[in-house]
């Protein structure tokens, strides 16, 4: 059966709770989410494969090899989103690989390994934290952790598996053993401006670089806009707005070059135009690929909060959110990758990944992992207006089908 991969990605972000905006809204385990990955898995049926569920979710279709006891070659990534995202992130991963398993099983192939597709869940922070599937996978979350984790409104991870018809207690059975997994392969939208800048097809992922996110909350003493003078204030927000400029700082000067820093979230109270903020929370966003240099960043930032806080009269309270080690990608995943991408005659470029995937907490367990970059127009993505062309995209489907054919053979 033939596989429309653009028809289907189009028709998949028909599974949408998005109302305000333009974009898609399919966060993990909702009402909406659990329709859009029953239809994914009637996509691997019709593919040959044989999908099923793990206890957190996470959607895996097997295509078996001809040696059962070979260790697998998985490929994938995620369906669920941000609030009011574009249609491919994630998604491109997840019918990309279901296409170029369509793809080898009209070459006639016969693999040696094991095929296996899967979805994670929650890879989007529904919970306060990213990966959450395959963070489970890789036994990187306890029991207490899924009451702990919980979204915008108060509902723990734990509730959301169970009216999801997931067993919380059941946790420990999603865990996979590096050991039987030859190699994960993740095709993913860029999400950067580089491949199109570049004009390069494809990426050929060398390295996936990691956050250590952290929370910091500064208390000032609220006061009277007007009746306050300048000497005699604690202004929470504008110590932190010293911090934000001394993070810039310290991001451009990291000595690996590749640090980023970021204050993607910033509270302020009261928050009225005629009182001085007497409280301010700031989360903080540091990634690199280079761990050492990104931890010197956040040491040296932490150090600078202190002080500011000293010399503002402001109390400074850190409370770690995330913190994951970069991971740099399996020699012979990125061989396949690169061969394939050569066999095509396709310009492929060596290149690091700046955002996190689920190919980051499998490759920090042990799995040997790779990915496949398609260009992101404009570097747009966790946006309405993100976008790949279907040239693209197909060229990326193929060399991932070709990685796979090497790997599995």
């Amino acid at each position: 059966m033939a596989f429309d991969l653009h028809a289907a990605i189009g028709k998949l972000a028909g599974f949408n709770d998005e109302r305000a905006g333009t974009g898609v809204t399919r966060e993990v385990y909702t009402p909406t989410y659990r329709r859009a990955i029953a239809w994914v898995a009637d996509r691997m049926r019709e593919a040959g494969l044989e999908p099923r569920f793990d206890a957190v979710g996470n959607l895996l279709g097997r295509w078996p090899g001809t040696d059962p006891d070979a260790p697998v070659v998985m490929t994938g990534s995620h369906v669920d989103t941000t609030l009011d995202a574009g249609r491919f992130d994630g998604v491109a991963g997840v019918l990309g690989a279901v296409a170029a398993v369509h793809r080898l099983r009209a070459e006639g192939v016969a693999l040696r390994r094991g095929i296996e597709v899967v979805s994670f869940a929650g890879e989007e922070p529904r919970f306060g934290t990213g990966c959450v599937g395959s963070r489970a996978m890789a036994g990187g979350l306890g029991r207490a952790d899924l009451d702990r984790l919980t979204d915008r409104d108060g509902v723990s991870m734990a509730a959301a598996l169970t009216d999801a018809g997931f067993d919380p207690g059941a946790l420990g059975e999603a865990r996979l053993d590096p050991a039987r997994v030859h190699a994960f392969v993740e095709l993913h939208i860029e999400q950067g401006a580089v491949l199109e800048t570049t004009g390069d097809d494809v990426g050929v992922v060398t390295a996936i670089a990691a956050p250590h996110d952290l929370r910091l909350t500064l208390r000032g003493r609220a006061a009277h806009a007007g009746a306050t003078p300048m000497a005699l204030r604690r202004d929470a927000l504008a110590g932190a707005a010293e911090i934000l400029v001394e993070l810039e700082r310290l991001a451009r000067a990291s000595p690996s070059g590749t640090t980023v820093g970021t204050v993607g979230v910033l509270r302020v109270e009261p928050g009225a135009v005629n009182v001085v903020p007497g409280r301010a929370e700031l989360e903080v966003d540091v990634r690199d690929s280079d761990l050492e240099a990104r931890e010197a960043t956040v040491r040296a930032l932490l150090d600078a909060a202190i002080a500011i806080g000293a010399h503002r009269g402001l109390e400074v309270e850190v409370a770690e959110m995330v913190r994951d080690d970069p991971v740099r990608c399996a020699p012979h995943v990125v061989e396949a990758v690169a061969a394939a991408a050569a066999e095509l005659g396709v310009a492929a470029r060596e290149m690091t990944s700046g955002a996190y995937h689920d190919a980051m907490v499998l490759g920090a367990a042990g799995v040997p992992v790779g990915m496949v970059f398609v260009p992101s127009r404009g570097g747009v993505s966790h946006h309405p207006d993100e976008h790949t062309d279907p040239d693209e995209l197909d060229t990326g489907v193929a060399v991932l089908a070709g990685a796979l054919r090497r790997l599995a053979a």
